[in-house]
């Protein structure tokens, strides 16, 4: 039953009851980030082991997102909804009362299956709750809680790991996925369509060894090294799960995800630029914070605080976005958005050592703009062109497409960043001149300095000369940084092409389940 055929209360219930378990579940993704170095010290564990804690869940988000389509059929929406709300929650309980690293990466797997199937599911429920001609503001809606959540996380989680302790950012998820868990089960209507469907073991397990093999790759080829015999393996398998994977699911009579809905070209081009998107988005996410914390000396706190602004103007573009996508060309706020976004990247890599809060709180909200303008419309484009049957489907391989693009994000930022860095790091000691004048009046200065301080003359020149290698070290970092940011903005701006070849007259609404009506001409076919 969708939102068409309900009392015209029944979709702000549904928004009520589906958007306090799901941003919870975003909510937690960023705020773990924020926590590790508290994690690391409590365990005694080095940065190598405790990454796995943000791995483990990746990847069983992965695995899962794909899977919304058959669970969906399979047990029905709702159902699919409290069970994976219902594992979230209890997997909180367990990471936090996990006694050791290795427990707590058991129980983050738990988490993830919860996670991976909660997102794209509640996605699907609130897309149909609401009517043909609203649901570009249900995508701006759903957006508030999938974009919002992961934009004040830094600010919580700060917060929490600063004042409080590591434990209480797993806690917090308890009662609140208890609200979650009853307001589904009271408000959320049963479903009507389930299907008996063959569970296709094969273009599963498949699936599951590429999203596994490709996602351990790229979050360990930094550490272990991208020729290393480890990670050139765990991509030619994921390369061979890939194969085997199409080649299953084009033979099965029950195709375990349904890859049909790639022959409808809008939804093929709005996933090119979720997948764009994950990229730069995700990419400029691990930049950010690191940036502020390791460059301008920001506590996780006040780097958190810096995005509380972007947040809110999130938060405030969303619904306008959506109902831009109600009333014109989707393509039109999406193009704004990609835009705002590249702008935002462009300007972000002007930052230097001197880069005051003001200019950075100006910067990271026109972020906000370009992230507020992409998501209802590219969703609602991508939905509203499927079937009813496989919105489940679509939403979960949108979801999995973005994850995929974001791990790609990180992954090239990160072995960008160093590589800029030795780059920058050997053209400036090259150009540093110690016979200049400058560098002079700079050696001289802490020279005496450290001389008045009781060091020895000789001692006095090579700490000066310390302080004057670790400046330039400083500098090179903040140029790779800038390239980054550059490169980043480049990326976002590719997602105009996919978006300005999404052919809005292609789109179509499943106004009845035997019944298909083309937007554009109003045409029942």
């Amino acid at each position: 039953m969708t939102g068409a055929d309900q009392k015209p209360f029944y979709k702000w219930l549904v928004v009520i009851a589906v958007m306090s378990g799901a941003f919870m579940v975003v909510l937690d993704t960023t705020v773990v980030n924020v926590a590790l170095p508290k994690i690391m010290a409590a365990f005694g564990v080095n940065i190598d082991k405790i990454q796995w804690i943000i791995t483990a869940y990746m990847i069983a988000m992965a695995i899962l997102m794909p899977s919304v389509g058959w669970l969906s059929a399979r047990i029905g929406n709702k159902a699919l909804f409290i069970a994976s709300l219902s594992i979230f929650t209890a997997a909180s309980v367990l990471c936090g009362t996990a006694w050791n690293e290795d427990a707590l990466i058991v129980f983050r797997i738990f988490q993830g299956i919860g996670a991976g199937a909660l997102m794209p599911i509640a996605m699907v429920i609130i897309f149909e709750a609401f009517p043909p001609e609203e649901r570009g503001l249900a995508m701006g809606i759903y957006g508030i809680g999938a974009t919002f959540g992961p934009a004040i996380g830094p600010t919580l989680g700060g917060y929490m790991t600063d004042h409080f302790s590591w434990h209480l950012i797993f806690y917090i998820n308890v009662p609140i996925g208890i609200v979650g868990i009853l307001l589904a089960v009271i408000i959320l209507q049963p479903d009507k369509h389930k299907k008996e469907i063959h569970f296709d073991i094969i273009g599963f397990l498949t699936m599951s060894v590429f999203l596994v093999s490709l996602l351990t790759a790229l979050s360990q080829g930094q550490r272990e090294g991208w020729s290393s015999f480890y990670i050139l393996t765990l991509f030619t398998v994921a390369a061979f799960g890939l194969v085997t994977f199409l080649w299953a699911e084009r033979v099965a009579k029950e195709p375990f995800i349904d890859l049909s809905v790639y022959k409808t070209f809008a939804h093929t081009m709005a996933t090119l630029v979720f997948i764009i998107q994950g990229f730069g988005l995700y990419g400029s996410t691990f930049l950010i914070p690191l940036y502020f914390e390791s460059m301008l000396d920001y506590t996780a706190l006040q780097a958190g605080l810096l995005m509380l602004p972007m947040a809110l103007v999130v938060a405030v573009v969303l619904p306008l976005a959506g109902r831009m996508a109600d009333r014109m060309d989707g393509r039109i706020p999406i193009t704004l958005g990609v835009l705002f976004s590249a702008i935002s990247l462009y300007w972000l890599s002007f930052v230097d050592l001197r880069t005051s809060q003001t200019t950075a709180y100006l910067m990271l909200i026109v972020r906000g703009l370009g992230i507020g303008f992409i998501f209802p419309p590219l969703m609602n484009l991508a939905l509203k062109c499927l079937p009813s049957e496989k919105t489940a489907v679509g939403s979960g391989l949108m979801n999995v497409s973005r994850q995929i693009g974001g791990a790609f994000g990180v992954t090239i930022v990160g072995v960008l960043l160093d590589r800029r860095e030795v780059f920058h790091h050997s053209i400036f000691a090259q150009a540093q001149n110690l016979n200049s004048f400058a560098t002079k009046n700079f050696l001289n200065y802490f020279q005496e300095l450290f001389l008045k301080l009781g060091n020895v003359e000789n001692l006095a020149y090579h700490k000066a000369l310390a302080i004057l290698h670790l400046l330039v070290k400083k500098e090179a970092m903040v140029a790779s940084f800038d390239d980054c940011f550059l490169i980043a903005g480049m990326v976002f701006l590719l997602a105009l092409v996919p978006t300005l070849m999404l052919r809005v007259s292609e789109t179509q609404v499943i106004l009845e389940p035997e019944h298909t009506y083309n937007i554009s001409s109003g045409d029942r076919e």
